[in-house]
């Protein structure tokens, strides 16, 4: 679906107008398809087992970040990838071997039994383990050794997003599964039907909880050469 058909589809079902005079304009829709989205990842991560993160397909690069190492520096902050995508979730690390080119997993250090000695900032070396604060990454060791694009990190981040211009050109299709896409136009029509009091939004409630599971069971089972545990999935649509 593009974002036009997106558009039309929750117009018809909330019986709307796609304008600026509308009592839900274009640009409110737009804004809660981009919600959409984020409540559509949030969905397909917490079920995306071993292949993962579930990451939106119009993106052009992979949810990887490089970073510099520092000669002597701890900590390394990381808010965006180098395409402005906000950076969620942080799920692994490795380092660069500045001779032999080989890289190596660091292990994540538990803060609650973080050791004193771990925490010594004056030890050096070649690191082997980090922890995690806020936005960022402290080695446990510091680096003796500077290196470009030393660190590589694998990241969760934030959907590309919807904006004015593709809704202008119209073409735009949201880099998700396609059996999907419907759900980027079901959820904003059910919060605009609960906000208003309408009748339908007990159906599009209904509907949603389908949906919902149905995406969490996709991203559960997708990948074919792990055993997945069947889960049980509560559904609370918002």
């Amino acid at each position: 679906m593009t974002i036009t058909q997106i558009l039309d589809l929750i117009s018809r079902n909330t019986n709307t107008q796609n304008s600026t005079t509308s009592s839900y304009t274009t640009v409110a829709k737009t804004l809660d398809v981009n919600l959409a989205l984020d409540d559509y990842f949030i969905l397909a991560n917490s079920a995306s087992g071993n292949w993962r993160p579930a990451d939106d397909t119009n993106q052009t690069n992979y949810p990887i970040v490089y970073a510099d190492i520092v000669s002597g520096q701890q900590d390394y902050s990381f808010t965006v990838d180098e395409n402005g995508n906000q950076i969620l979730d942080i799920y692994k690390i490795r380092i660069k071997n500045a001779v032999s080119g080989k890289w190596t997993t660091l292990t994540q250090i538990n803060q609650d039994i973080i050791s004193d000695g771990q925490l010594d900032t004056d030890v050096s070396g070649i690191p082997s383990e980090y922890y995690l604060t806020a936005n960022g990454i402290f080695l446990v060791q510091k680096p003796n050794f500077a290196l470009t694009d030393g660190l590589e990190i694998w990241v969760n981040r934030s959907p590309v997003y919807f904006t004015a211009g593709d809704v202008a050109t119209g073409t735009k299709v949201p880099g998700i599964y396609w059996m999907h896409q419907q759900y980027l136009a079901l959820k904003p029509s059910y919060k605009y039907c609960l906000q208003k009091g309408l009748p339908n939004a007990n159906n599009y409630r209904a509907d949603l909880e389908v949906m919902e599971l149905s995406i969490k069971q996709y991203f559960r089972d997708r990948n074919k050469d792990f055993t997945q545990v069947i889960t049980s999935y509560p559904v609370n649509s918002k």
